[in-house]
């Protein structure tokens, strides 16, 4: 019975985290909050386990005291803190020891700074909110897409529905019959594709003539802009207006030729005058002799 009793002592005591004949170094860390931090936890350094959570004291004010029981061969560096972490999907709670930069160690009673570390639940469910956020809006938003479609498509619109999708068939069957009529006039399209393909050919293979054609007509262009043609022009209705004031002049019978030109009686005496001169010269070279003297070998015959 006292061995027994000895044994239930020490395993209670060791399922408590603590053990009697252990010689662990004790640390203490302070918690606003440990949620549900039990008891014989683990306390770890990057995932092995390295001690126990031997004891939990409630504070006044100031929170609550987490007695930590280090195995004596694990060194505890200055800087390290205690972060209060949880390790798996089921909400339990751990000390996870982030060990300091050092150099000097911690000394066997000292208070390590205590930290609030995040797990995968905390993890998931800062990512899930704000998406439950959006789902929620977009929920909210598709009911009110629902409530205008539910609006339009009611009894009043249902015919202008019908009717639309009347013509939209309508279309459709025309579309079908332009379809059927283009296949038919495939060849004559094809012939108008061809004819255009050889005049895009010939264009390319004259080419060159083209552009000589260009170029002259450029430089008839710059020919045209370089020449004085108000200079001409200019000229040109001078020499008009000269004419203008000859045949004024004429028609006034001003000058010989306006006299000539404008008086009958003086056209008619010169017409005359010339049919005279006509038959004179006539006469003359009929009988040269009645007007011309000719000596021969000194006779004289008049």
């Amino acid at each position: 019975m006292t061995v027994a009793l000895v044994v239930f002592f020490i395993g209670f005591y060791f399922l408590k985290g603590a053990s009697l004949f252990s010689n662990d170094k004790k640390y203490y860390c302070i918690y606003a909050n440990v949620e549900g931090l039990q008891l014989s936890a683990n306390v770890q350094v990057r995932g092995l386990n390295v001690g126990r959570v031997s004891h939990m004291e409630l504070l006044d004010n100031k929170g609550v005291k987490v007695t930590l029981s280090v195995y004596k061969s694990v060194e505890i560096p200055e800087g390290t803190t205690a972060a209060l972490a949880s390790p798996d999907l089921l909400g339990s709670k751990i000390i996870s020891l982030d060990l300091g930069p050092g150099p000097a160690m911690m000394s066997e009673g000292s208070t390590l700074t205590g930290t609030m570390e995040k797990g995968v639940v905390d993890n998931v469910s800062a990512e899930l909110t704000p998406r439950l956020k959006e789902l929620q809006i977009t929920i909210l938003g598709l009911d009110t897409a629902l409530a205008g479609i539910n609006a339009i498509v009611g009894p009043q619109n249902q015919q202008a529905i019908a009717g639309a999708i009347r013509s939209i068939q309508t279309t459709a069957d025309n579309l079908s019959q332009l379809s059927g009529a283009l296949g038919k006039e495939s060849g004559e399209i094809t012939s108008v594709i061809h004819n255009a393909n050889s005049i895009t050919g010939n264009l390319a293979k004259n080419n060159e003539a083209i552009q000589q054609i260009l170029t002259n007509v450029n430089n008839l262009s710059g020919l045209l802009a370089n020449a004085p043609i108000q200079k001409t022009v200019a000229e040109l209705q001078t020499t008009i207006s000269e004419f203008k004031g000859i045949a004024s002049k004429i028609n006034n019978n001003q000058g010989s030729l306006g006299l000539l030109i404008n008086d009958k009686d003086l056209y008619n005496n010169l017409n005359t005058s010339l049919q005279s001169l006509n038959t004179l010269m006539g006469d003359i070279k009929a009988h040269p002799t009645r007007y011309v003297n000719v000596t021969i070998f000194g006779k004289k015959k008049n």
